[in-house]
């Protein structure tokens, strides 16, 4: 019996060595875990209602949100936004995804085992100045702004799957492999706001934003067939390595009906070189091409109360709604596909665009201490993962396994449901506090913002 086994277990482990290719293996390592972000509005108050903003865009986040609406400040102001985020993105551990499991050493899990990579980043959001200069009667107002648009610093090991092609009687095992990858997109931009008439303002802005990415994956080799991965033998390594700077332009519009607002905003993205370097194969240059942006809003005030002589102003409610349509495909090109090219499936590889549906509420009490505002919202965020889904069948064993691997790792992408709340509060006339949270399955942020004004 024993003999029996230990003959198996050289077959598999022999199995497993024909089938382990090393270009191969490292060009989709990097594909093997999502590179999640999202582009919401910056700002507390924003994310308190589900990032509705491009319609109302009344702080100094619409300098990066919709510079039409710096129109609407009344004097000059400082806003600085400290968040706190987290994201877990699942990545294929270990199991079986073909074959009858062992049930002898890694190999006793039948089906894939998923994990998750927690990425987790707290520091400033946003940073903006607003200058509304009195001379123009505010036709004219200007902004300066720091915004933190992606930070990703994410980290996996896997053990290896297990498989076994159509046809063939031994198993074979992926190699283990471990992935770092730190991706960051900061934006440094200027913004501008004219009112063309008393209720028609737009805005233009232009960011400088700096790229960094920093991404090592590493191939094992394991203890026996069966085993660990083997993390002092190297087999093969990728890396993503670059630091650049690129700028791109931002446009804005609103307009204003009685209590109503309209939005218009589309905020092209910038694209970064960057080289990848597959093992032994030569150093190439890559591109990452941040999405495109276009998005359309409104807002309504509703006043609840009279308006008594000697008091406050009654208490209000305001509605906002916003439509933003993201190009994620973007990304497809000279990034997700330059990671394929050793494999020659650029072709197989896709991301769909999103269209993210986003709602906000803000009830105010300007007749309580502080003028407090409850804010609540909810927005929909569409799968805008990596898919895999090959456009020619190769019958051989390589390619299945292959294809078969792919296609499980990049199976977990979903549509996120977002519920956001949170408060503001008027400390003093020129000073304003605001909190926001925004909860789903896999993410959470947690934002402040403080709004200093010269004369509020």
């Amino acid at each position: 019996m024993t003999s029996r086994r230990s003959m198996r277990h050289a077959v598999l482990w022999f199995s497993m060595l024909s089938a382990w290719t090393p270009g191969v293996a490292l060009a989709q390592t990097s594909l093997q875990i999502p590179l999640q972000f999202d582009f919401i509005n910056p700002g507390a108050k924003s994310l308190a209602m589900g990032g509705a903003f491009a319609g109302l865009a009344d702080d100094a986040t619409a300098s990066f949100a919709n510079p039409a609406g710096l129109r609407s400040l009344n004097a000059s102001e400082l806003s600085i936004e400290l968040k706190g985020a987290s994201t877990d993105s699942l990545f294929l551990e270990s199991g079986r995804l073909s074959g009858t499991i062992l049930n002898e050493g890694t190999d006793i899990i039948q089906g894939p085992l998923f994990k998750s990579s927690p990425n987790s980043n707290t520091g400033v959001g946003f940073l903006a100045g607003v200058y509304a200069p009195s001379a123009y009667n505010h036709r004219l107002v200007f902004a300066g702004y720091r915004h933190e648009l992606v930070r990703v610093d994410q980290s996996f090991l896997s053990n290896g799957v297990f498989q076994q092609a159509s046809g063939e009687l031994t198993s074979r095992r992926d190699s283990p492999q471990q992935g770092d990858r730190s991706v960051s997109i900061t934006g440094y931009g200027v913004s501008g706001a004219f009112a063309v008439r008393q209720n028609l303002a737009v805005g233009a802005a232009l960011t400088f934003y700096h790229f960094s990415i920093d991404s090592v994956f590493t191939r094992y080799d394991i203890v026996g067939f069966l085993g660990p991965p083997n993390l002092n033998v190297v087999e093969g390594q990728s890396s993503q390595k670059g630091s650049d700077v690129s700028a791109a332009p931002t446009l804005g519009l609103i307009f204003d009906h009685k209590q109503t607002r309209f939005g218009l905003v589309y905020r092209h993205g910038a694209t970064f070189e960057f080289t990848t370097h597959d093992g032994t194969a030569p150093v190439r240059e890559s591109r990452f091409r941040v999405p495109d942006t276009f998005a359309f809003g409104s807002s309504i005030s509703l006043q609840h109360g009279r308006n008594d002589p000697g008091l406050p102003p009654p208490s209000f409610l305001l509605l906002a709604v916003e439509v933003t349509y993201i190009t994620y495909s973007r990304l497809v090109s000279e990034f997700v596909s330059d990671q394929a090219v050793a494999t020659g499936t650029q072709a197989d590889f896709s991301i769909d665009d999103g269209t993210e549906v986003h709602v906000g509420a803000q009830y105010a009490m300007p007749r309580l201490r502080g003028t407090p505002r409850f804010r609540g919202g909810f927005w929909f965020d569409p799968d805008h993962s990596v898919h895999f889904s090959p456009v020619v069948t190769s019958p051989s064993a390589l390619d299945q396994l292959f294809n078969e691997r792919l296609a499980t790792a990049l199976s977990t992408g979903s549509s996120q449901y977002h519920y956001t709340g949170g408060l503001g509060l008027t400390l003093a006339r020129w000073m304003e506090l605001n909190v926001g949270v925004d909860l789903s399955s896999r993410h959470h942020t947690v934002s402040a913002s403080l709004v200093v004004s010269r004369n509020k």
